[in-house]
């Protein structure tokens, strides 16, 4: 009996609705976390209808950079971002072909059913997660199996688009299983070309994806738990390259396979101490494209995380990451590296709900060398419903194996680049208002030097090259405001402003960063709950973009999502994206061809069902 109420009060004490565990490798109250951080949480992804990751997303005021074959968030006005899922890293250290060399992960690939909560922070955490994590984190958080149930959705739209999926669920013997499975395919979208006002076709856009994933939880006594995740995707959709530099019939296969295993402790006490062993594994070819490019990438690593309560107000947070990752192609000269770190870091809770924290990290990279990263925030809380933040902190972006070593008639290596490094300050404030009014803002300035910069091949036969910028600044806020008006009715409106600016080798004076995709971001999103209906109109603006890089300085976009409960275990739903039918596009010519290269799809529409048996 002591026991069984000892157990209530833990579930009580420790509601992770109301925590955030990203920010701080520890589960922490949201009122208590010096961030910027955005939930998104399993409910919200169910009613809006979402089938990937990048939708998701963009309707949560994230700025997305999209070239056709990949989809790249922004968080801060800077694409340098880290990828998590249940905060295992996903970001490949290597340049992926056909991708982005600052995140180089594949958002479209990650399963939505799996989801439990996606966590998004703005701001540097390097002292916490090493490279990449410059304009942010986002964690993708998996849910755990519950109740026996299967379900199995269809989707059919545009351009051919076809879409099966099945997720399967429950628990055997004292162990959860949940399994995914998805395939997707999609015949060349069509936009609306910005020049001609015509529509016209994109060639080679196909889409082939699909995926699987299994996750096997088995809970142990005294809140201890053994997971095995299991993932695999394969993407043979074309690959077309963008207007200037076009490939026709270029296709890519690019097969990944993941596997880790989790080892947890103290949960039942509130804490997020584990061990895990992983290994990621990419096979990537792209065919007719360039030199009919290839890498196989593999990635093994180990992390350890554990936290000590030194005293009442008092706690240390530590642990060790190991990680090797190796590429074999046609480029790179020295073909792998491998970085070992230690990480602390201390959370004091004060007098008058004041919270501090501060904590380093070292680095080991077998390459560029080692490195320290620092931070430190003081947070407020001045009632349940709000707090303010200040936050200082370090960060660190290294260049990839490519970046480094590359050799082709394209491109070469250049292995005298420096890791990027540079500070981001913080301020910021969440509040209830009443009435149902939340209020999130936060400004922040942010300091880079050794920047890396692309510098293009032309005119031939020259090389293009990676260089480091001398210094980059950006300064900038973030808002977001939502009132609910009635139970069914709830609007939300965001906004957001990014000012960077470069100075590069020889230049007397700081100039705007041409490749800026979103100065000033707008959102406007109207939610309708009712009954069996879930609803929403969601209205995304972009100004003061450069017109070199891009075919307008501006553009407004509208999406619809409609969803219907047939009964509590089926409902149909519709999707509209781009209902303006607007020619626009996410994504810049980085400086290798014309505005409007990666052109996004005119107005498109989707209908689905999902069946839960």
């Amino acid at each position: 009996m002591v026991a069984a109420e000892e157990a209530t009060a833990a579930e009580e004490t420790y509601n992770f609705d109301e925590y955030v565990v990203t920010a701080n490798r520890m589960p922490v109250k949201m009122s208590e976390v010096a961030a910027n951080v955005t939930v998104i949480t399993q409910e919200e992804i169910e009613k809006g209808g979402f089938t990937s990751v990048p939708d998701i997303l963009s309707k949560s005021n994230v700025d997305l950079q999209e070239t056709g074959t990949s989809t790249v968030p922004v968080l801060n006005g800077d694409d340098r971002v880290l990828i998590l899922v249940d905060g295992r890293r996903m970001n490949w250290d290597h340049l992926v072909v056909g991708g982005n060399s600052h995140a180089g992960v594949n958002l479209d690939l990650l399963p939505v059913k799996n989801i439990e909560r996606i966590e998004i922070v703005r701001g540097p955490a390097s002292s916490l997660y090493g490279s990449d994590a410059v304009g942010g984190i986002i964690n993708i958080i998996t849910r755990k199996a519950k109740t026996p149930s299967t379900s199995i959705s269809s989707e059919f739209g545009s351009w051919g688009l076809r879409r099966y999926s099945l997720t399967t669920e429950g628990r055997e013997n004292g162990i959860g299983y949940l399994i995914t499975a998805e395939k997707k395919k999609r015949d060349n979208f069509e936009y609306k070309n910005a020049t001609t006002g015509k529509t016209e076709t994109k060639q080679d856009s196909k889409l082939d994806q699909e995926y699987l994933t299994l996750k096997l939880d088995k809970e142990l006594s005294n809140g201890n738990s053994l997971t095995l995740e299991v993932e695999h995707g394969n993407d043979e959709s074309d690959f077309g390259g963008n207007d200037s530099f076009p490939y026709p019939g270029a296709y890519r296969k690019v097969v990944d396979n993941n596997v880790a295993l989790t080892y947890q402790w103290g949960q039942d006490k509130g804490a997020d101490n584990f061990f895990r062993v992983y290994r990621n594994t990419s096979n990537q070819e792209y065919f007719k494209a360039l030199d009919n490019s290839f890498a196989k990438l593999y990635a093994n690593g180990f992390n350890w995380q554990e936290s000590w309560q030194l005293s009442k107000g008092h706690t240390l947070t530590g642990g060790a990451d190991w990680r090797e990752e190796h590429i074999d192609d046609r480029k790179s000269i020295d073909n792998g590296y491998t970085n070992k770190a230690l990480f602390l870091e201390n959370r004091w809770q004060l007098a008058n709900k004041w919270s501090v924290t501060a904590g380093t990290r070292y680095d080991d990279h077998s390459i560029v060398g080692d490195n320290f990263s620092s931070r430190i925030t003081v947070n407020k809380e001045v009632n349940p419903t709000t707090n303010v933040y200040a936050s200082w902190g370090q960060y660190v972006k290294n260049p990839t194996i490519a970046e480094l070593f590359s050799n082709t008639q394209y491109w070469i290596g250049n292995p005298n680049l420096k890791p990027e490094e540079g500070t981001t300050t913080t301020l910021g404030i969440n509040t209830k208002l009443g009435d149902g009014t939340k209020l999130q803002a936060s400004i922040y300035s942010s300091r880079l030097k050794n920047a890396l910069e692309w510098k293009g091949f032309w005119p031939l036969p020259d090389p293009g090259y990676y260089y480091n910028v001398s210094q980059e600044k950006r300064q900038g806020l973030d808002l977001n405001l939502s009132r609910q008006i009635s139970p069914q009715w709830n609007v939300g409106v965001g906004y957001t402003y990014n000012k960077t600016k470069i100075k590069d080798v020889g230049y007397s004076d700081y100039v705007a960063d041409p490749y800026n995709s979103q100065p000033n971001g707008y959102r406007l999103n109207v939610q309708y709950d009712q009954d069996k209906w879930d609803a929403s109109l969601t209205l995304r603006s972009a100004t003061g973009r450069n017109k070199e890089e891009f075919t307008s300085k501006s553009y407004v976009t509208l999406d619809l999502m409609a969803n219907y409960k047939i009964t509590s275990d089926t409902h149909v739903y519709l999707k509209g994206y781009n209902l303006t039918n607007k020619a626009y596009e996410l994504s810049p010519a980085n400086g290798l061809g014309v505005a409007g290269s990666y052109p996004m799809p005119g107005r498109n529409f989707y209908l689905g069902v999902e069946h839960r048996m």
